[in-house]
């Protein structure tokens, strides 16, 4: 009977997330080389780390003095030819109710996470909300279509028209990008220096939403790359690929562990014993469902940082300033 209920589990997974994609994020590799070009973004690294230790203690602090709710106003920049990666509104507008549903944890899946996991898959209490207000104060729904062969290069210098990062996350969505990555994302002390224009997300028209170019399998590509905005690493850590070697992210309650590509959710090749986070929001699975209550805290420690300018995305002036 046991078997029979595992290969059940097993099939409901593969009909509703499909098989693995051949694309994947680019987050490690363009924050890697952006550390090369400017060793000084460990001192940015060392200085939210220190946030983040500290930050159990001001949470109570922060959360009592608070006027507003943690909402981000988020601009689409949609970067097209006049092809298939224009994508309607209607398809961003999908997106942003799967990311509301992963942040506060209303996703309906989350009744498929395995057991061990159940006590630690935490709400997050992050709202994402299109930005009403441009940076002039002019109306706005928060999408922006760019005509712009840029959008066949989707790398830094596709990043075009920026709106000001201390008050909207940028999210460009583009065409094809090089060496199959499908989006990246650069974490806050990379783009504390110089790379101030380039913070944000790009990422692939067909990994937008489940509706249109979308697909219910590659909907939660955003959710990750948002989460690498607000400082999450990949539950293997920056020094491998998945599957490579047991690696660690630095959140305690993430097991150690080789990531994945695949849903077997048993996986426990690092620890004897312990099973793996497979189903983690920040792996390669595509069957994601969940963040844990550490990453919760390390993002929240983020957005009260002034690190990159996150502190301010939902200050109250802010809220009013973008509608």
């Amino acid at each position: 009977m046991k078997k029979i209920t595992r290969l059940l589990l097993c099939l409901m997974l593969f009909t509703f997330y499909g098989k693995a994609q051949e694309h994947f994020c680019g987050t490690d590799e363009m924050n890697r080389k952006a550390r090369e070009a400017d060793p000084s973004i460990i001192i940015f690294e060392d200085e939210l780390n220190e946030v983040i230790r500290n930050y159990a203690e001001e949470q109570q602090i922060s959360d009592a003095g608070r006027d507003c709710p943690i909402i981000i106003p988020i601009v689409f920049h949609i970067l097209h030819n006049f092809g298939r990666e224009n994508i309607s509104d209607g398809q961003i507008l999908d997106q942003m109710r799967i990311l509301n549903e992963d942040f506060n944890k209303r996703n309906r899946d989350t009744n498929l996470i395995v057991p061990v996991f159940k006590s630690i898959a935490a709400n997050v209490g992050v709202e994402f909300r299109l930005a009403r207000k441009d940076p002039d104060g002019n109306p706005t729904n928060g999408i922006i279509r760019i005509p712009a062969m840029q959008t066949y290069n989707g790398t830094d210098q596709a990043k075009l028209n920026p709106w000001p990062r201390e008050k909207y996350l940028n999210v460009w969505v583009c065409n094809s990008m090089e060496q199959g990555v499908a989006g990246y994302a650069y974490l806050p002390p990379t783009v504390a220096g110089v790379l101030t224009d380039k913070d944000g997300i790009m990422i692939l028209h067909n990994y937008i939403g489940s509706i249109g170019t979308g697909a219910p399998a590659r909907s939660r590509a955003l959710t990750h790359e948002v989460g690498h905005s607000l400082n999450l690493e990949h539950p293997w850590g920056r020094t491998n690929q998945p599957g490579v070697a047991c690696g660690d992210d630095g959140v305690d309650d993430t097991p150690i562990t080789k990531g994945a590509t695949t849903c077997n959710l048993n996986q426990s090749d690092c620890q004897f014993g312990v099973i793996e986070n497979v189903q983690n929001f920040m792996d390669y699975s595509y069957c994601s469902v969940m963040f844990t209550e550490g990453q919760k805290t390390r993002m929240l420690a983020s957005l009260n940082s002034n690190i990159s300018s996150r502190r301010n995305l939902w200050r109250c002036e802010n809220l009013q300033a973008t509608g």
